[in-house]
């Protein structure tokens, strides 16, 4: 496994099932060292995203306007602490101490302006290029808005300081701030994928977070850029190399901590460079060394990450849309740390015992739990396991937990292990304080039959159903016959059960012969508990499984509905298959009982439980 399909699988672990997009990149010494994007671009066409999509990093769009107010300060245009007012001679707020706002004010937070101008913040689509009427709502705002601290005193985030810059750079340039940061940051530099919105030619695609209308934005200086990650860290590397971007007092000035804050325990505000969110980033699971400088960004559709990290001369940037619900900064320094370690041998984490390589080889791989299929995933000193099942979307995984040498442990204490005994290995976990025998490794198993091999992939709906019985309520209306892909030869029964996003239960058989099969945990504790045996068998033609008291027929030989009603009952129930939307439900007699089920065979409507019924445009019909 190459070093991007490595991190990939990282990055995916603990992913929401339903995300949009994601992208990564990370460039070291000035040339790409890996990138990626996964997922989609939020259309309705579900199109793969690539690493030429772009994202938008809203805040991080700060940092690209202090590195123009500093090309300005360069050629004697701007002085840092001059008024703002001298430069925006339109630029008035009915609390005198404004003319007090020096350019600096603006770059490290302590204007002491309101904060945010909402109106127009983001906008489905913008104006004219100039901003001209933008910059008119900007004025207005602030003269009837007051300051919330003396000027330089307090650092508190703050998103007007940096329109105001942006406006500082226009009026001095004489330019729009789009077409300047074009012409003198990101053309220099060939980022081609990085624009405003102002600029925005759609040459390279903007994602859009699923079931939401693409996002622009007026505001620019203080988060209207949008790119793609490869072009962020082309950007992050202008402040690791000598070029003629940027001069190295601009940057020496801009990474100077330059934050204020009245709280003698304030740990955190000082920290602000000018644009820079962190010019000293600590972490207590990382080393990055000195001076690594971080700048975050957040929109109403994305969360992104820049971090240069001088001591490895490294650019790091990510970005991902909300409904990937993980945290950005952290994931990026877990991604950096474990390419570092696995590519060059350098430890980056600060806690925990880098789990060994032969104890990796040993205990990777796939594991048997109760009802649903683990996988390890190791990385530095870190295990994370993932439920991932062979059918429907429900993935989840776990926290990482770290290796102390010999367990691994969740910040809550939880811990996990493993135990080899024979030919086998076991995955064991925390339960009321002790460990558990939780899952079984999944064992070599024989080659199959061509019958065997036939069946996969095929549905099995229940047909013995009782009007009384509970269970199926909730599960064992249906199964389907599967497959692990990374495991051979391998079978699965994966049941459906009663919850959103087709997911299922999975028990793991072996044949016994040609339509019999057998459970193959063997755990201790609850570990191998509820083996099932499935028989298969031919009846008329039809095929039928009969497995954990239940009888199932082949799915695909289920009749389409048309519109029947109860009759006398069977011996099996009745089952139709719907290709169409059901509006109204045929009426139920007394003693019978209807349920309805999705196209994954799980219960969506049960007429023993008093719930509205929603049409179901496909799926199957039970009358029992």
């Amino acid at each position: 496994m190459g070093l991007r399909e490595r991190l990939t699988e990282i990055a995916r672990l603990n992913l929401a099932q339903d995300f949009t997009a994601l992208s990564y990149a990370m460039m070291i010494d000035g040339k790409l060292w890996v990138a990626d994007a996964i997922g989609t671009d939020g259309s309705a066409e579900n199109r793969p995203v690539t690493t030429e999509h772009t994202f938008n990093v809203c805040s991080i769009s700060k940092v690209y306007c202090t590195t123009a107010v500093m090309q300005l300060v360069e050629r004697g245009l701007v002085e840092l602490d001059a008024p703002v007012c001298g430069y925006l001679p339109r630029f008035t707020m009915p609390d005198a101490r404004y003319r007090r706002i020096t350019v600096r004010h603006l770059l490290n937070h302590t204007s002491g302006l309101p904060g945010t101008q909402w109106k127009h913040f983001s906008a489905t689509h913008v104006g004219a290029p100039d901003n001209g009427a933008y910059y008119d709502e900007v004025y207005q705002h602030l003269a009837h808005s007051y300051l919330k601290a003396e000027p330089g005193t307090v650092s508190v985030y703050c998103n007007d300081g940096f329109t105001l810059a942006e406006m500082v750079v226009a009026a001095v340039s004489g330019m729009p701030f789009g077409a300047y940061c074009k012409r003198y940051i990101t053309d220099p530099i060939g980022a081609d994928s990085t624009r405003t919105s102002t600029t925005w030619t759609g040459d390279h695609p903007l994602v859009c977070e699923k079931k939401k209308v693409r996002e622009f934005f007026y505001l620019q200086g203080c988060g209207g850029f949008t790119t793609s990650m490869i072009d962020l860290c082309r950007f992050g590397n202008l402040f690791l190399t000598e070029n003629s971007v940027i001069s190295e007092a601009s940057k020496a000035e801009m990474r100077k901590p330059q934050g204020k804050t009245f709280l003698p325990m304030d740990e955190a505000s000082r920290h602000y460079g000018l644009g820079w969110d962190d010019v000293a980033v600590e972490h207590p699971d990382f080393d990055l060394g000195a001076h690594v400088q971080n700048k975050g960004g957040n929109s109403f559709q994305f969360t992104s990450d820049l971090l240069v990290v001088p001591e490895y001369n490294a650019s790091l940037a990510i970005s991902m849309t909300h409904d990937c619900r993980i945290d950005v900064h952290v994931l990026l320094m877990r991604l950096f740390a474990t390419a570092m370690l696995e590519e060059r041998h350098i430890n980056l984490f600060r806690t925990g015992t880098i789990v060994p390589e032969d104890f990796v080889k040993r205990h990777q791989g796939v594991y048997l739990g109760i009802g649903q299929t683990d996988r390890t995933h190791f990385f530095g000193p870190y295990l994370v396991l993932s439920h991932e099942p062979c059918v429907g979307k429900k993935r989840t995984a776990d926290a990482a937990m770290r290796f102390d040498g010999r367990e691994f442990i969740t910040r809550e204490g939880e811990r996990c292990a493993f135990c080899d005994f024979e030919d086998r290995t076991y995955l064991l976990k925390t339960f009321d304080g002790r460990l558990c025998p939780m899952a079984q490794k999944a064992p070599r198993f024989p080659a199959l039959s061509e019958k065997w091999r036939a069946r996969i992939g095929r549905q099995y709906v229940a047909v013995s159903l009782t009007e009384q019985d509970m269970v199926c309520h909730e599960m064992m209306t249906g199964f389907t016959l599967c497959t692990a892909p990374d495991v051979e030869n391998s079978l699965i029964l994966a049941f459906s059960i009663a919850q959103e996003g087709g997911f299922q239960e999975e028990v793991w058989v072996q044949p016994l012969d040609e339509d019999t099969a057998t459970g193959v945990q063997d755990t201790p504790h609850s570990g191998s508990r509820d083996l099932v045996h499935p028989c298969f068998f031919e009846r008329d033609g039809v095929s039928y499984c009969r497995v954990a008291a239940y009888l199932y027929r082949a799915a695909d030989t289920v009749p389409d509905y048309r519109g029947e009603g109860f009759g006398a009952p069977g011996e099996e129930n009745a089952v139709y298959r719907l290709r169409e939307p059901l509006e109204k439900l045929p009426e139920v007699p007394e003693g019978r009982r209807l349920m309805v089920l999705d196209a994954e065979l799980a219960p969506v409507w049960d007429s023993q439980v008093k719930k509205k019924y929603e049409e179901v445009r496909e799926g199957y019909l039970i009358l029992i």
